[in-house]
């Protein structure tokens, strides 16, 4: 299940994004995505386990493209954790490759093209 709380002007587009992600990956953790600004951390989002929840903070000051691949990107850490890969080095490698493939494939479905999830380059390792 998806809570979307905090302040963002792409709030609405959160949901969209999520479901697109979770069409091609079964996430069985809750999903909290928190809207905040992340100045100080100078990072675009963080994700982190809070018993059976995923908590993922969003900065609330990006662009709609970074706020869509940042969405996506932290998707990407919740399946890693799911799945207990837990090398930093993996773990970012795999998920800054796959915000780009996600990213293009949710602007292609925007258009009404659809890539297939088993595609060697639309998978999570």
């Amino acid at each position: 299940m998806l809570f979307v709380s905090g302040n963002s002007p792409h709030f609405n587009i959160t949901s969209k994004v999520f479901e697109f992600f979770n069409e091609s990956y079964e996430i069985a953790s809750d999903v909290e995505i928190y809207h905040t600004n992340l100045s100080d951390e100078n990072a675009y989002g963080f994700t982190e386990i809070n018993g059976q929840e995923q908590f993922i903070q969003i900065h609330n000051d990006l662009n709609e493209e970074d706020h869509i691949t940042t969405v996506l990107h932290e998707l990407v850490h919740v399946v890693q954790n799911e799945q207990g890969i837990t090398a930093d080095n993996v773990r970012e490698d795999q998920a800054y490759h796959m915000e780009k493939v996600l990213y293009k494939n949710y602007c292609d479905s925007l258009q009404g093209v659809h890539s297939s999830p088993m595609d060697t380059q639309n998978r999570v390792y």
